[in-house]
């Protein structure tokens, strides 16, 4: 039987909480109306969502193991452990995915009269 193991739990969750650092300063910089200079480039589509998605996989990974049994036939099994600070790093930024995607729509779509 072959394990799996990506990362180590208490490392990932770190970094995704580093990474999350990101769309949290654009999200409470943009709420507050503060023009920082660096706000620009924390703006990007790319960074917002690249830190994001950083975050999720990083800590993904980590909870996540696969087993493989190479009896005949061959087995694979994949579980997730409940690691509380992983799951946090998780739920965080499907939040503020949700709060970005919100804000865009409310950006970009706008009611218009006379439709």
């Amino acid at each position: 039987m072959n394990t799996f193991s990506v990362l180590e739990p208490n490392k990932s969750a770190a970094a995704g909480a580093i990474l999350l650092l990101v769309p949290c300063s654009f999200i409470g910089l943009s709420v507050l109306k503060q023009d920082v200079p660096g706000l620009s480039l924390l703006g990007s589509p790319i960074i917002l969502l690249g830190t994001l998605l950083a975050a999720v996989a990083l800590n993904s990974l980590s909870i996540t193991s696969i087993n493989l049994k190479t009896d005949t036939p061959s087995v694979v099994t994949v579980s997730m452990a409940l690691r509380l600070w992983n799951l946090t790093v998780i739920c965080v930024a499907g939040l503020l995915l949700a709060i970005l995607i919100g804000y865009a729509f409310l950006e970009n779509f706008q009611l218009r009269p006379n439709s």
